[in-house]
């Protein structure tokens, strides 16, 4: 009867070592139908999602208090501004290490746009960074090759296409050719979605992701097997600008793996079991 309790313990400590990553809690603001695809989708990899079908001026304390709680908090409330005590919020969540997606749009959101342009520079230090304001459509969006880990973690996304419909532009100083942007359009070369990790964070913690489309949101998910959703998801939670990896610093962050993480002593107990068990079967059997 030792057997099942020995493969059990085995059973049990491979699983602590496993590398099965966490799931995270999300919050998601704004009432557009395109979010209704996102919030399924972090759903689906298992992630406690809250949506807030309103804007952010309907939001009341408690219920911010609860946003800026969670892993990541991503937002669609393109067509109003965003009041300046939320602003505030968000440039300190991303400060404590919150993972930030905020959406701007072309000319009909651009109060919105002019917002999320505060918020950017504040966080980045990036003075030139652009946030809307473009007025035309943009077309042949594919994502870009620099080093951020959104364009390769845990899928290599580079040179996919990207579908965006007539979005805003989100230029940092560079353009297309900065390490932060990661979708850019074929003619005339506009970045239109960039992304920001701790590594170039002026606070050296939390990530940002402005996005310059509403629309093709959903196709995040529909195409290319939700490769292009995962390699965002995964840098809100643990992603660098510049290649690098936080979980080599901060392995517990709802995105990393545990794998190089310090056992528990609960852990170190149960595979001290399993390896007891194996050591007694092997004694039986020499006997």
């Amino acid at each position: 009867m030792r057997k099942p309790l020995v493969l059990s313990a085995l059973a049990i400590s491979a699983c602590l070592f496993s590398g099965i990553a966490s799931s995270a809690v999300i919050s998601i603001v704004g009432d557009r139908s395109e979010l209704s695809t996102i919030q399924s989708e972090f759903t689906a990899f298992g992630d406690t999602v809250t949506r807030y079908n309103t804007g952010w001026a309907s939001l009341n304390s408690a219920q911010l208090n609860a946003i800026f709680s969670s892993d990541v908090v991503w937002e669609g409330d393109i067509f109003a501004a965003i009041p300046g005590a939320v602003q505030t919020r968000m440039i300190d969540y991303v400060n404590g290490n919150g993972g930030l997606f905020l959406t701007a749009e072309r000319p009909c959101c651009d109060t919105h746009n002019n917002d999320i342009q505060v918020v950017g520079r504040t966080l980045t230090g990036d003075t030139g960074l652009l946030v809307g304001n473009l007025g035309t459509d943009l077309f042949g969006h594919s994502f870009s090759t620099s080093p951020t880990t959104i364009l390769t973690s845990p899928n290599d996304i580079r040179g996919q296409e990207a579908q965006h419909n007539g979005p805003g532009r989100v230029e940092p100083t560079g353009g297309v050719l900065s390490d932060a942007c990661f979708i850019g359009s074929g003619s005339p070369q506009i970045c239109t979605a960039a992304a920001w990790g701790p590594d170039v964070l002026l606070n050296s913690a939390g990530r940002l992701v402005i996005y310059g489309d509403i629309n093709s949101q959903p196709s995040l998910v529909g195409n290319f097997n939700g490769d292009q959703f995962e390699n965002i998801r995964t840098f809100l939670l643990a992603g660098f600008t510049g290649g690098g990896s936080v979980c080599d610093t901060n392995p517990n962050l709802p995105g990393c793996v545990a794998d190089n993480a310090v056992p528990e002593p609960e852990s170190l107990a149960l595979l001290g079991i399993g390896l007891a068990g194996l050591g007694a079967m092997r004694r039986r059997k020499l006997a």
